[in-house]
């Protein structure tokens, strides 16, 4: 059997450490908490802006809320920007620290599982920082961005928008005992049930997390490495066909070297609610392209 990593290691490899100009402090009472996630990391920059936007930021396997604000650019932009950041820490699967994309507690709005505790999370801060409801996102990387592919189907109307560093649509763990790499059934990463379910049936499974929701959908952002062997390239077609659908817009061009060289730009529609970034021999968690990642959710 190969062996899977859908580790920190890459990610901190990516960003080193940084010092930054805000706060940050630990809180465990944010409200709704059915999974018993631990105590989340809270960023706040030195000036937080008026009615500040709110994201929340998810690690892969194995790393922390800590780890992961140390290792990418994210409060660097806080500090310019004036939004409120949140690093939460998952539960541990069988020894490793990987977020539920699985069960079907956290595939169900109001479930029961790590799905619900996170929006609450991102609820609790909204009023507490006076932050602005439409303006709440989650990126992630590896389990963090399969996490966020949850998070935008089991709560559409919390999320403004979402961006998956090497995910898996929302419900591919869907039936898997544990959605780590220790798993029994790695269908999911492997690319498996991508060779069998259709644009339609992926739709389906997103629209499924939050049955009866006819509101708005959070634009997505997905990001894929070639190079890829934890989580395969062809996930980011699946994640492209699944949002296509929901968010029922098509492809219309792809753009070369951009944000940066080697990246291709797949753009959906008019570019505002869909886009994918396949990485040209880009690796497991590609990395974290901040101006990319923030204009599209309309924060630059």
């Amino acid at each position: 059997m190969r062996s899977f990593s859908f580790g920190l290691q890459v990610l901190v490899a990516a960003f080193p450490l940084g010092i930054f100009a805000g706060k940050t402090t630990s809180i465990s009472d944010w409200g709704d908490n059915p999974s018993g996630l631990p105590a989340v990391l809270v960023y706040t920059p030195d000036k937080i802006a008026e009615k500040p936007a709110i994201i929340l930021g998810l690690h892969p396997c194995g790393g922390t809320g800590s780890q992961y604000q140390s290792s990418t650019p994210l409060p660097s932009y806080a500090d310019k920007l004036g939004f409120i950041l949140l690093f939460p820490t998952s539960k541990s699967q069988s020894g490793m620290n990987c977020w539920d994309c699985h069960s079907a507690k956290s595939l169900k709005h109001n479930g029961g599982g790590d799905s619900q505790g996170l929006a609450a999370m991102v609820n609790w801060a909204v009023k507490k920082y006076d932050g602005d409801a439409s303006k709440i996102f989650v990126v992630g990387g590896s389990s963090g961005a399969m996490e966020s592919n949850v998070l935008a189907a089991t709560y559409p109307d919390v999320f403004a928008g979402a961006a998956s560093y090497s995910g898996v649509p929302a419900a591919c763990w869907a039936g898997s005992p544990m959605s780590t790499p220790a798993s029994s059934d790695l269908n999911c990463p492997l690319g498996k049930k991508e060779q069998t379910y259709t644009a339609q049936k992926w739709g389906d499974l997103a629209r499924d997390c939050y049955p009866g929701y006819n509101g708005t959908r959070p634009k997505m952002m997905i990001v894929h490495g070639t190079a890829d062997q934890a989580v395969v390239i062809s996930l980011l077609k699946a994640q492209l066909d699944q949002w296509s659908n929901v968010l029922e817009v098509s492809f219309s061009k792809n753009v070369t070297n951009d944000p940066i060289t080697n990246w291709k730009k797949i753009i959906y529609g008019n570019g505002t609610k869909l886009v994918g970034y396949e990485v040209q021999g880009g690796g497991h968690i590609p990395p974290f392209q901040g101006d990319a990642t923030l204009k599209f959710f309309g924060l630059m």
